[in-house]
């Protein structure tokens, strides 16, 4: 693994923004956006583009997480300081919800966006927000200067992001709270403990999906925003939800569910306490705790799942979110194919228990949901990985933009409070496209 230091004076870029901006020129942008807004989880950002080698499935099928096994990794090199093997991407994409949940009744919703993609970098802009250095790092020297040399082109101008959307269709909100009607029926018969429905907002789409993505950016920092253009979608995300965390080389696992949701009005200390003290929002953020530990036991070591953190309660942009931390480590025989057929789709986006409430979702719901709620991130150079949850997601395709927005169900929910929390989930998206018209 080759790395260099870009903190010399002259025309290297000065931060991911700007590196992106030059890099999404050259076509195949890939940018995994961190921040220290938040903690240490966003340390790093990432950027690249021209991927050499790309995997993917198109349609769902029953040995789509096959292609997993197609990932190799190179044996890592001695560790690179601030940047370790397994600090660094290696393979970048996504897998759909769709790729291992039952088919809905429209399951054509996104034609067009595989339902697994995972392209190959053979180099990178990295940028460590805590030393506020950028390095280039990557297969060898010469993919590094191949990357260097892209960086030297002029930045897309603001007439160049522009975007324009218009039509929006939004699922009705008295189909939705029928919807949840439904799910409090099942859950009063015993077949559910708790569903995650969603509710989706979709709008024609012409122009530059990382306008797109750049606005969603300046209204919602995160620790795991992630954009990657494909030649036939794009993919723009603000996931603040971390799905798994594995580091091949201790073989230490982590996931850290949110559910439990209130809205940010200024005053952060009081309105924790609030959600912390609302029992329908500690029910449906326990039973995921659950259905957490319960997932990855079945690909740790036994005795070695535990929560490392309860309910803590974090603030992000116009919404306060209670999220656990659940750790363990993963045993000698399982691969990442395994490891995600035995935990996908995430527990916070589904409900429990998990299989009957993946045939509810699929007969509730009238469309596919696509990348949403499946999983986004990548593989590292250790054969490890890191994958955030893809919510806050929207996916541009064939002049589309699609974007979904749910909450979990449990006995004592309202389906009109339910139904207004999509509505504030969704307001980073519908907030974006109002913006844009408005310039």
């Amino acid at each position: 693994m080759w790395l260099t230091l870009l903190d010399t004076p002259g025309n290297a870029p000065k931060n991911p923004l700007e590196s992106a901006l030059r890099l999404a020129r050259t076509g195949g942008l890939a940018w995994l956006d961190g921040g220290l807004e938040h903690g240490r989880e966003g340390r790093f950002s990432f950027v690249s583009t021209a991927p050499c080698e790309v995997i993917e499935q198109l349609d769902a099928s029953p040995s789509a997480l096959a292609l997993l096994d197609r990932l190799g990794v190179p044996a890592p090199p001695p560790a690179a300081t601030p940047l370790r093997p397994e600090d660094v991407p290696l393979w970048v994409g996504h897998v759909a919800y769709d790729a291992v949940a039952p088919s809905p009744r429209d399951p054509s919703a996104q034609r067009g966006v595989p339902v697994l993609r995972f392209a190959r970098y053979d180099a990178w802009y990295a940028f460590d927000h805590l030393e506020a250095r950028g390095y280039l790092v990557g297969d060898d020297r010469a993919a590094c200067e191949r990357l260097r040399a892209r960086l030297d082109r002029e930045p897309l101008t603001p007439d160049e992001l522009a975007f324009h959307s218009e039509g929006l269709d939004v699922t009705p909100a008295d189909q939705h709270r029928a919807a949840v009607q439904q799910a409090l029926g099942l859950i009063r018969e015993g077949e559910l403990y708790e569903i995650n429905l969603a509710r989706r907002f979709r709008a024609r789409f012409s122009g530059n999906p990382l306008g797109l993505f750049l606005r969603m950016r300046a209204q919602s920092p995160v620790p795991l925003g992630y954009f990657v253009a494909a030649p036939t979608h794009a993919v723009a995300g603000r996931s603040m939800e971390r799905f798994l965390r594995f580091r091949a080389g201790d073989r230490s696992l982590y996931s850290a569910p949110i559910k439990g949701t209130l809205a940010r009005r200024g005053d952060d200390a009081g309105e924790a306490t609030q959600l912390c003290a609302d029992p329908k929002e500690r029910a449906e953020h326990a039973m995921v705790v659950d259905l957490m530990r319960n997932d990855l036991s079945r690909v740790c070591r036994v005795g070695s799942v535990e929560v490392d953190e309860l309910m803590a309660v974090l603030p992000f942009a116009g919404l306060s979110h209670l999220v656990s931390t659940v750790k363990g480590t993963v045993r000698p025989e399982i691969t990442l194919r395994t490891l995600l057929e035995h935990t996908l789709p995430p527990g916070s986006v589904t409900g429990t228990p998990k299989a009957r409430v993946l045939c509810a979702i699929a007969a509730l719901e009238t469309a596919a949901r696509g990348v949403y709620t499946g999983c986004v991130g990548f593989v590292d150079r250790a054969g490890g990985c890191s994958l955030a949850v893809a919510i806050r997601t929207a996916i541009v395709a064939d002049g589309v933009v699609h974007y979904a927005a749910g909450g979990g169900i449990v006995a004592d929910s309202d389906p009109q409070r339910e139904t207004d929390e999509t509505e504030l989930k969704a307001l980073l998206f519908l907030d974006a496209l109002a913006a844009e018209r408005a310039s």
